[in-house]
């Protein structure tokens, strides 16, 4: 698809609620307003930079949710800002092949293509259940289960790598 000869307006239709569906998502809590702003700002940035999309790394719609979960992280980081880890919670044991990042990218390399799906769609994404059952062609129900499921396997993965995962679900 080519951007450069698509109206504004068509662009604006078919991206701005997936933008604004993204941010919601993310922004929970906050007020809608949050999630119409950053919606905005995702549209102002496709619509004055449209040169940044490369239909070859994926989808328009991909493009925009990964811009608009940018912004909505970066307002969050904003309203509520958190204490930088100190060194050494970044490592295990202080050696650089410890670094827990390593570990977090190991275990989810281990995961089925359908549990990687279903983990980038409900938690990098922040689709709800409805949307990402649509995506993976599952009912609502089945999605819900998957993700227990998912969050129980991820603990007990991160576990088995020396991480302690406390509360939250799937305990």
């Amino acid at each position: 698809m080519d951007l450069a000869s698509l109206p504004d307006a068509e662009l604006d239709a078919r991206c701005r609620p997936v933008a604004f569906a993204t941010a919601r998502a993310l922004l929970r809590g906050l007020p809608w307003e949050d999630a119409e702003e950053c919606a905005n700002d995702v549209m102002l940035r496709l619509l004055t930079r449209r040169e940044q999309y490369d239909p070859a790394r994926g989808t328009l719609e991909t493009f925009v949710r990964v811009m608009a979960r940018t912004e909505a992280l970066a307002r969050l980081r904003k309203k509520r800002p958190d204490p930088l880890p100190l060194a050494e919670e970044l490592y295990l044991s202080g050696e650089p092949e410890e670094y827990i990042g390593d570990i977090v990218e190991k275990v989810l390399e281990s995961l089925s293509l359908r549990e990687r799906q279903l983990f980038t769609l409900r938690f990098l994404y922040g689709m709800d259940s409805r949307e990402t059952a649509i995506r993976l062609k599952m009912t609502r129900g089945g999605v819900d289960i998957a993700v227990l499921r998912l969050r129980k396997k991820l603990k007990k993965l991160l576990e088995d790598q020396g991480i302690t995962v406390e509360g939250g679900y799937g305990r």
